[in-house]
């Protein structure tokens, strides 16, 4: 068994000064990223024809300019419990991605063996952001609040999309280019 998950890679062309160290203390190491698939866990055999399916609608493509641009201006902070909590800053004005991740969705919609079932939600309600914190609890959020500055608008670029495969649903493993295949936009 592997676990997929179909994202976008995004370049921060603005971002706080901040930022960085603040992601290096409140959340993991994963690059930037919108996630678009959910993470699914998927018999090994499969991973050939998911990669088939994305590299038809990939060619079939057609997006202005070959990339996306994000600004993420919006604040978010839900709390999946009190061991549970995250900072995200999302984007506005998506409808280009959400165009985007609905149809990939469709692509793949065979695929759905979540691993863990609230990813379903976070599909199902598809909100563009970037993770800046996560996994906090609550002492842990209470000392990132008093770091969190006012400037948190970043932009960002999108050129590439990642069909990430993994044993292990980690940094390590996300992040490593052997684990990744790369679309472009």
């Amino acid at each position: 068994m592997k676990i997929f998950a179909v994202y976008a890679k995004v370049e921060l062309t603005k971002k706080p000064n901040w930022l960085d160290d603040f992601r290096s203390k409140y959340d993991e190491p994963y690059e930037y990223h919108v996630t678009l698939k959910q993470p699914c866990v998927i018999e090994e055999d499969l991973i050939p024809e998911i990669k088939a399916k994305l590299n038809t609608f990939f060619s079939n493509l057609k997006t202005p300019n070959h990339k996306m641009v994000l600004t993420f201006n919006s604040l978010n902070v839900p709390m999946v419990s009190p061991d549970d909590i995250c900072i995200m800053i999302n984007a506005t004005k998506v409808d280009e991605i959400k165009e985007l991740q609905k149809n990939i969705l469709s692509t793949l919609s065979e695929y759905n063996s979540y691993l863990d079932i609230k990813y379903k939600a976070y599909e199902e309600n598809f909100q563009p952001h970037i993770t800046i914190g996560r996994k906090l609890d609550q002492q842990s959020y209470a000392m990132a609040s008093k770091e969190l500055k006012d400037d948190y608008i970043c932009e960002g670029v999108i050129t590439q999309i990642i069909l990430g495969v993994v044993q292990n649903d980690n940094p390590t493993e996300a992040n490593d280019p052997n684990n990744q295949t790369v679309y472009n936009l």
